[in-house]
């Protein structure tokens, strides 16, 4: 069993990946090995043994009480928990499956933004150019406990789990749009597969990529990502109008 605290509440982890919330279970959505076998650099990996083995558990639109539904519903955001595996997927790290993010403006995408609550992860991050399926920038954020990562408008993402325990971290999200997986199941995979040892190999169905790239950027938090969102919720807006990303409307948290 995995404990955190955080101001919005006590988390708990169990042998399942099932996830608590002030000692409530929650219900959340399982991924499991053959949902993302597209997307392996080994899918030879996956078999009738292991092939229902789950990967990670999304719980989505969590709120810790009540009162709060209102607000995440005014604004078009929700708050979700993921937990993830500790695991290797042949020579890879436990991943997800990978997915892009529909225009909120012309030429703008939704942007995201996580926060590692128990772990680290690894972000990979990938910026199409149009239709061409072509990547003109892959970038890797590595994130610890409490660390927040910003996926910037027109990215895709995957996440890995590198820190040898269950992976447990907590996303924002506008609710007007649905995540996109096809670029990356057509793909198979991200544009670099990322293996142990921190070895990235180069995904041979894209062509003309970049070097991957290490971002050391952040995105400031207060407290926890849920709190200063009830706090302040104008500062968020972002979330649905990626043109406002950079403006802070509240002094205090």
């Amino acid at each position: 069993m995995h404990v955190m605290h955080y101001p919005f509440g006590k988390l708990e982890v169990d042998e399942d990946l099932i996830l608590s919330l002030n000692g409530v279970a929650l219900n959340g959505e399982p991924r499991l090995l053959r949902d993302i076998m597209s997307v392996l650099r080994n899918r030879g990996f996956v078999n009738d043994q292991n092939s229902g083995m789950v990967l990670y558990r999304m719980y989505r639109s969590v709120a810790v009480d009540p009162a709060h539904v209102g607000a995440f519903r005014m604004h078009s955001v929700r708050f979700d928990l993921t937990v993830m595996a500790s695991c290797l997927l042949d020579r890879e790290p436990n991943k997800t499956l990978g997915h892009i993010h529909q225009e909120a403006k012309p030429g703008l995408s939704y942007p995201e933004l996580y926060q590692v609550l128990h772990g680290h992860a690894s972000y990979l991050l990938q910026r199409f150019e149009g239709r061409t399926g072509r990547v003109s920038e892959f970038l890797v954020v590595d994130a610890g406990p409490g660390d927040a990562v910003l996926i910037p408008p027109n990215y895709g993402h995957v996440t890995v789990n590198v820190g040898g325990v269950p992976l447990v971290m907590a996303n924002l999200v506008s609710t007007r749009f649905s995540s996109n997986y096809e670029p990356y199941m057509k793909l198979r995979g991200a544009a670099y597969y990322l293996l142990e040892g921190g070895i990235f190999e180069p995904n041979p169905n894209y062509s003309d990529l970049p070097q991957p790239a290490r971002s050391g950027e952040k995105y400031p938090v207060s407290k926890d990502i849920y709190t200063d969102f009830l706090c302040c919720p104008k500062s968020y807006s972002f979330l649905n109008d990626p043109t406002r990303i950079g403006f802070r409307y509240c002094e205090r948290r």
